[in-house]
């Protein structure tokens, strides 16, 4: 995990992630909890934009029953312009309850482009 947080301080540092830019690219297509390690379980889509190729950082948030209980990171590497790909983020966090509702949202979304 430390590799990765000090990968998104690296990307992070020249990235966009204002509204209307690299937080546009990135959806939210599953948040549920996994039956066998009771954990959270976020997917999600991302569609660069942008007119190059880019490397995104996602962080999610997961909330259960309204508080938020923990938060992941994603990385994509290379996407190109106008192509999407597909993450799973598989946060480290407390059991969930079987019956607790999730919701699962995009916190920051860092995007550069691409070597």
């Amino acid at each position: 995990m430390l590799g990765l947080a000090v990968g998104f301080g690296a990307v992070a540092a020249g990235c966009s992630s204002d509204g209307s830019g690299a937080s546009a690219d990135v959806r939210i297509t599953g948040c549920v909890r996994d039956p066998g390690n009771h954990r959270a379980v976020v997917t999600g889509e991302v569609n660069n934009g942008s007119s190059k190729r880019s490397n995104y950082v996602i962080q999610v948030d997961v909330k259960a029953n309204d508080s938020k209980i923990e938060s992941g990171l994603a990385s994509l590497f290379k996407v190109e312009s106008g192509t999407s790909k597909t993450f799973t983020v598989h946060p480290v966090g407390a059991d969930v309850p079987s019956d607790t509702k999730l919701t699962c949202t995009v916190a920051h979304v860092g995007r550069i482009a691409a070597e």
